[in-house]
């Protein structure tokens, strides 16, 4: 991610929502400071688009639904407001069809890039384990097969790690199941 065109400027919420509604580039609030989100890969996508399948219809018919990368989450931690583009939320709200926020989170998954990964690892878990409706953090290695799963118990979070092509991501959280094979499939980590 890169930040505005004017570095060190910092926008309010309102400012940040009012000029992310007609960019042309998707950008992340992150307390004040706007960064640009960088782009993605064939496989990035190939991934994104094949977790929002399986989850769109082992989810038909159930309260909580799949939101591709285009739905923001909003975290508001103390002072601080923070606005993410998750690859892969599955919310288990009722939010309206104009609503630009997923308003229960329950499972977000991001894929990791070398430019992404130290956030989506770090900031990102911290910041999204704020949220009381968020229950898995799901990372997925676009450049090894490697599925890292970080799930609350309670008032604790327990990590797990996926790197077989026979390995499953269970979600009982949301009664899905989703094969690492089929994670990964049509990228050159699974033939």
């Amino acid at each position: 991610m890169t930040t505005l065109e004017r570095p060190g400027y910092l926008k309010t919420p309102e400012e940040y929502l009012a000029a992310e509604r007609i960019a042309e580039q998707r950008h992340e609030y992150l307390a004040g400071a706007v960064y640009a989100m960088a782009g993605t890969t064939r496989d990035h996508e190939r991934i994104a688009i094949n977790i929002c399948g399986e989850l769109r219809a082992q989810l038909r018919g159930q309260p909580c639904e799949v939101l591709a990368s285009n739905i923001k989450v909003r975290i508001n931690k103390d002072a601080a407001h923070f606005f993410y583009y998750p690859d892969v939320t599955v919310d288990c709200g009722s939010a309206a069809g104009d609503s630009l926020f997923a308003e229960e989170p329950r499972v977000i998954f991001e894929i990791l890039s070398p430019e992404t990964e130290r956030i989506d690892r770090v900031e990102k878990l911290y910041n999204y384990q704020t949220l009381s409706s968020f229950l898995v953090y799901v990372l997925v290695d676009q450049m090894r097969l490697a599925v890292t799963v970080y799930r609350r118990n309670n008032d604790e979070w327990t990590v797990e790690l996926l790197t077989k092509n026979e390995d499953v991501l269970k979600l009982p959280e949301i009664e899905c199941a989703l094969p690492v094979t089929a994670i990964y499939e049509r990228t050159k980590l699974v033939r």
